[in-house]
Formats: C-alpha cells, sequence, structure tokens
C-alpha cells in the first residue's frame, strides 16, 4: 500500500545512531496494569533506536527478522489489550507507536493498526496533543510528507514552542527534511539545542548537510529572474515569492511584468497595470517595489529623500504598511501628464531586519515524487537555495500615476499593499 519511506536526503536512508524517544511520552502508570502491556512496553522501548524511522540499510546490532518478529509480537498483545479497554486513550497511543515502528520493520497490517488506534485516541483524547504528533509522524514515514509536515505546523501554531517535547521536535526535524522544508529543518534543529536534547548524530548531519544547501548572496552578481523568483497562479492572480528578497507578493494577471530582477545588490519588481481611460487617453499606472540594503549608516528617513527629488511631497495614511516604522507619502507633480492631469504618485517605505530563519515565512511542504509500483526505496537529493541578502532591508512601493486616472491606479496600490508580505 505504501512504500517504506522515500526520502529527499541520502542522510536519512543511511542507518545513523539515534536519540528519539516518542515512548517516552507514554506514561505508564496511565496504561492498564497488566502484565503482557508492560512488558510490550518495556520491549518497544529497547527497540525503539531501530525501529523509530525505517532504515535502508540495517547496520544495528539486532537482526532486522528479530526486531520485526518483537514488535510483531508487541501489537499483537497491545492490540488485544486495547480491544479490551477501548477508553484508554494511553493504551491507544502507545499501541499506535508500536504499530508504527512494526511498519517500519514490514510488519503486515500494521499500518492499519496504526491508523485505526490513533483516529480512536482522537475520539477519547480530542485535546491531547501526542494524538496529532503520532499521527503526523505516521504521515510523514508514510510518503504522506506533505499532509504530515502540515499536521506538524499546525500543532507548532497552537503550543509555544518551548513546551513541545524533544522527542517532537526530533520528529518535527526529520518530518522537515522529509518535505524539503529546510528553514524548518534548521528552527527545529535549534529548538534541540535549546531545549539541551541529547546529541544526536542524524541530527548533527542533517542540520549540517541542510546548513550547506544555503549559497550565500553576491551583491555584485545579476541573478537569472527564475533563480530567485517564483510565481505561482493564485486564482486570477499570481504569488511571487523571492527568499533571497524576503518577500512575497501578489499581482493581477492583466499586469504587466516590466521588471523583475535581482541586480547590484538590490531586488526591482515593475508592474504596469491597467490601461485606464483618461481625460485624454489611456494611461497605464507604475507599481514598483525596490529592495535595498542600507548603505553605511543610512537612515529610513536618509533612503526615502533618494525618491523626493522632483514634485510636492505631503504626508498620507495608506491603507496599510506591512511594518513599523513607516513612511507613506503623497506626490503632486503639476502639469506632468497635460491633458491627462498631475503626476500624482503614492511611496510607502519601511524596513526589516533579517530573521533568525530567512525563508521561513514563505516555506510550504512538499510531498514526495511519486513512486512506480516496482521501485524500491530512491534518495531523492532537494537543489540549492539562494540565501535572502543579509541584514536590514529597506522596502520602498511606489505608485505613478496621472490625476485623471488616480481611482483605480489606487486600488491597483491597495491591492498590492494589502497582499504584500515581507520577512
Amino acid at each position: 500500500m505504501f512504500k517504506s519511506l522515500a526520502l529527499l536526503s541520502s542522510l536519512l536512508v543511511i542507518s545513523l545512531p539515534r536519540a528519539f524517544a516518542d515512548l517516552a511520552a507514554i506514561h505508564a502508570d496511565k496504561l492498564p496494569q497488566e502484565t503482557a502491556v508492560l512488558a510490550a512496553l518495556d520491549d518497544a522501548k529497547q527497540l525503539e533506536p531501530y525501529s523509530h524511522s525505517w532504515s535502508n540499510a540495517w547496520n544495528y546490532p539486532i537482526p532486522k527478522a528479530d526486531v520485526a518478529t518483537r514488535l510483531g509480537q508487541d501489537l499483537g498483545f497491545l492490540s488485544l489489550a486495547a480491544k479490551n479497554h477501548p477508553e484508554n486513550s494511553e493504551l491507544l497511543l502507545l499501541t499506535g507507536l508500536v504499530a508504527r515502528y512494526a511498519y517500519n520493520l514490514d510488519v503486515e497490517g500494521s499500518h492499519d493498526t496504526a491508523v485505526r488506534v490513533l483516529d480512536q485516541a482522537q475520539k477519547t483524547a480530542p485535546s491531547d496533543v501526542r494524538v496529532p504528533w503520532f499521527h503526523a509522524t505516521l504521515l510523514c514515514q508514510t510518503n504522506q510528507s506533505e499532509a504530515g509536515a502540515d499536521e506538524m505546523l499546525s500543532i507548532e501554531d497552537n503550543h509555544p514552542w518551548n513546551q513541545l517535547s524533544v522527542a517532537f521536535w526530533s520528529d518535527y526535524l526529520e518530518c522537515a527534511t522529509i518535505a524539503n522544508m529546510p528553514a524548518h529543518v534548521l528552527r527545529a534543529a535549534d529548538h534541540l539545542d535549546k531545549l539541551q536534547a541529547p546529541n544526536s548524530d542524524l541530527r548533527s548531519a542533517v542540520t549540517e548537510s541542510t546548513r550547506k544547501r544555503y549559497d550565500a548572496f553576491d551583491p555584485n552578481k545579476q541573478y537569472d529572474p527564475r533563480e530567485v523568483w517564483q510565481g505561482v497562479k493564485i486564482g486570477d492572480d499570481i504569488q511571487f515569492t523571492s527568499t533571497t528578497c524576503g518577500v512575497r507578493f501578489l499581482a493581477r494577471s492583466d499586469w504587466h511584468v516590466e521588471r523583475l530582477e535581482v541586480t547590484k545588490g538590490s531586488c526591482v519588481g515593475l508592474f504596469r497595470t491597467g490601461p485606464y481611460k483618461g481625460t485624454v487617453s489611456s494611461r497605464t499606472p507604475n507599481i514598483l517595489l525596490l529592495i535595498q540594503q542600507p548603505t553605511a549608516s543610512e537612515t529610513m528617513q536618509q533612503f526615502s529623500t533618494k525618491f523626493l527629488k522632483d514634485g510636492t511631497f505631503t504626508p498620507y495614511t495608506p491603507t496599510r504598511c506591512p511594518a513599523d516604522p513607516c513612511i507613506a507619502l503623497k506626490e503632486d507633480t503639476v502639469g506632468m501628464y497635460k491633458g491627462d492631469g498631475d503626476g500624482h504618485g503614492r511611496i510607502v517605505i519601511f524596513e526589516r531586519d533579517q530573521p533568525e530563519f530567512p525563508g521561513l515565512l514563505f516555506e510550504l511542504s512538499h510531498a514526495l515524487p511519486k513512486l512506480g509500483v516496482n521501485e524500491g526505496p530512491q534518495a531523492f537529493h532537494p537543489g540549492q537555495i539562494h540565501q535572502r541578502i543579509p541584514g536590514k532591508l529597506y522596502y520602498l512601493v511606489l505608485l505613478d500615476t496621472a490625476a485623471s486616472i488616480e481611482e483605480p491606479a489606487m486600488k491597483d496600490y491597495d491591492f498590492f499593499l494589502q497582499n504584500l508580505t515581507v520577512e
């Protein structure tokens, strides 16, 4: 039904010593105090280092067949006990965990058992964080990495990070690796360090490999736009994202892209909207997005003066400014567009410091490539990532339009601001 675990990085296909301890989350005192149940728990704890994740190469001291046999027996005892104690959520969680470990050893029927008992646990303990945690890890280990990672993110969103266990963050790190979410991998590793998690060769290897995926930003390079900008159709609009520039925004599908580039240390996006019927002729407003590092000790106010050379500028309140502090000005240049009116413009300028884990805000989970029915385990090697421009960045969003088409132009400008996200 499922492949054992096709991985995005060859690091996870190699058997490395593991420091995972999901079974430590089970409260033995809440289990039925029956010999078979407690013995299965003890046995599973002994086998956990060999069965927590599927291994392509078996380099453990216990033969794989012996581990599979023992886990199959443990699962049998626990499944029988779960039938006799259907309301004991602790037992259901334990059974689900052992079933997942058995699945990693290809024990027949173990996957279905894991799904069934975890669904049952959800009903008996709907607020217990271990239920979605164990379920998410199961999904990540059964070629459903996208759904599993999204469930992990949901758990994270609803709980303070330092109230989640070391075991959770270890599973989260592995799942983020499989789902090709490198910034989330690095943050999970950082959380584990701050929680003083035991050293792990696997965690160290995965973290180091992830860091090597990031290519340092070169301020003197003109990047191929396809390397640093990604466009995705979202309904009738197009979503543009650049982790290099720390930005994501929406553009209407009928807007014309004049420039979209990263060159000489700056990010530039220039769009022409419309055309709209002016007093004399059709006019096309321009929306400019410019992102730059400050020079030396340049303040945001000093940065803004570069764009205030022509016209009369007065403060105004934008419908939205993506960050504080924010400078917002409107501009009037008399007679700029002749019969179509004065030049009317808007400028919004703000700044953002470099986040601790650049790219995290824009990172989405990915499903693993599909495998053929008869294909064996495979290692998938993800590509390199262009690092965010380091340090503080200044962002400028500018509108240039004629007075006679100011109303539709402002609607486009407000739409851009409303759908602009920066790290």
